[in-house]
């Protein structure tokens, strides 16, 4: 069994529920750029929610929510929320992209940045960002003590600046992430509506599951991070990795090019240990003499985060291919592109949500070459805040729940969602997805099909023939995937 069920009710003492003002949603500009085709099915504007449940008294932080109407008018009274992943990712500065791509019929579509990240409030450190993660990456090519180092006191400042400025680190984590949510719901007087969760918003649909399962009209959790306890990071990616290197092995064109993907891996890495070579990378990555070193756990890590993108599968054997015959040829723009992906993400709300939620985050343990998030934070999260209260699996739910995971998967594995539908129960349907990694329905047009098809009818059983439908590695998705 992997999850212990928990049921936490964490609504405030009546006496400050009563002292807590009805949330308001108060408009104001979108000011998106390249929003000329879809700024009339936009409005913008911020909700305040309490900084401390428990004590309504102690002020509020504004979240940032984008509504975005229907392209088919009237809408359905039950909108769709969408709930990131991360944490630590925006979301409401895509709303022009999000607002091309329907995920129901008839219904808007809801985008909240969670609290502490993109134009919501608090700022934690915003200013040390990028410092953060170029310290990451200079960790990964140098792996010394000093490096390492760096990247703590860079958390350290972190703590300390959010903390000067009167930020209590305890006013974060997934129970206060659903809490907000809902005072969302509540603000615009939305009786019930749809969630659309992934990624690490999966686990804060689920606490929205347990706590305001009346408010619900259905759930779709897609590449499931559930609530610990969870494997350890670096068996997820070894498991993802060795799937897309058995695939490779049985696509005719892959198996080609790079015989033995696994093997040519393994003995990468090992000439990596010996002698990594030195790549030259832009000035924007910030690294000492514009140079990082390719080290086994840089290519480890790369090769974790090309996992996610379906378009870069016919990359990845031919990558690991030169670079174990020192050709880095193709290393500087993947850096460039991950690096500036990366860039977008909030290392500070990162650290601070995961440290409340995750008791293995305060475990000081060795961690195989590119699972660095749990070895580094097993020494910063002690000093962090407290643990705060569980996170929780639903099970029982009768909320009709849609759970989607990608063969591929780094992160959260397809294991994780077919045992987190097991332990929801028989409102819950599984799905998994061939030649697919992390976030199904965006890389995915027939999961983006059943996901429509899904909220549209929630009590049917969805179609999914297409999603056991294997594309090359070496050729584009069809357009049945």
């Amino acid at each position: 069994m992997l999850f212990a069920a928990a049921w936490v009710f964490l609504t405030a003492p009546s006496s400050h529920r009563a002292a807590a003002a009805a949330p308001a949603f108060e408009q104001a500009a979108c000011n998106f750029p390249d929003a000329a085709d879809v700024a009339a099915r936009l409005r913008c504007g911020t909700v305040r929610v309490p900084r401390d449940y428990a004590h309504p008294e102690s002020g509020t932080f504004a979240l940032a929510v984008a509504i975005i109407g229907s392209a088919q008018q009237p809408a359905l009274p039950d909108p769709v929320v969408y709930i990131n992943g991360g944490p630590g990712s925006p979301l409401t500065m895509f709303a022009p992209y999000q607002a091309r791509k329907p995920y129901a019929a008839q219904r808007d579509l809801i985008l909240i940045d969670q609290r502490g990240i993109g134009r919501s409030e608090p700022d934690l450190c915003r200013d040390l960002n990028r410092k953060l993660l170029d310290a990451s990456i200079a960790l990964l090519s140098d792996g010394t003590q000093e490096a390492e180092a760096r990247v703590r006191a860079l958390h350290r400042s972190c703590h300390d600046e959010a903390v000067a400025r009167g930020i209590d680190l305890a006013q974060f984590g997934t129970p206060t992430t659903a809490e907000d949510i809902d005072q969302v719901r509540r603000a615009l007087g939305i009786k019930q509506w749809n969630v659309y969760s992934e990624s690490y918003g999966t686990t804060v649909a689920m606490t929205l599951m347990a706590l305001h399962p009346d408010t619900l009209r259905s759930v779709v959790l897609d590449s499931v991070y559930p609530p610990d306890p969870m494997p350890p990071e670096e068996s997820i990616i070894a498991t993802a990795r060795g799937a897309f290197f058995d695939a490779c092995a049985r696509d005719t064109a892959c198996a080609a090019a790079a015989p033995d993907l696994a093997g040519i891996y393994q003995d990468t890495l090992r000439r990596l240990a010996q002698t990594p070579p030195t790549v030259a990378v832009p000035p924007s990555m910030q690294m000492p003499d514009d140079h990082v070193r390719m080290t086994a756990p840089l290519l480890a890590a790369i090769v974790t985060q090309l996992l996610y993108y379906p378009r870069y599968y016919p990359t990845l054997p031919v990558l690991i291919s030169r670079i174990h015959d020192r050709n880095t040829k193709g290393v500087v723009p993947l850096l460039a592109a991950l690096h500036a992906a990366a860039l977008t993400q909030d290392i500070g709300v990162h650290t601070a949500v995961q440290c409340r939620d995750r008791p293995r985050m305060r475990e000081q343990r060795p961690s195989e070459i590119g699972a660095l998030d749990d070895q580094l934070h097993g020494g910063i999260c002690q000093d962090w805040a407290a643990l705060g209260p569980p996170s929780v699996v639903p099970q029982g739910t009768r909320i009709p729940t849609l759970v989607l995971g990608g063969q591929f998967d780094p992160v959260a594995g397809p294991r994780l969602g077919r045992e987190t539908a097991e332990r929801i129960g028989p409102s819950a349907r599984w799905i998994e997805f061939a030649g697919i990694g992390h976030n199904v329905r965006q890389f995915s047009p027939c999961g983006a099909r059943i996901v429509f098809d899904f909220i549209g009818n929630p009590d049917d059983a969805p179609d999914a023939a297409c999603a056991g439908r294997m594309p090359p590695i070496f050729a584009p998705m069809s357009k049945t995937r």
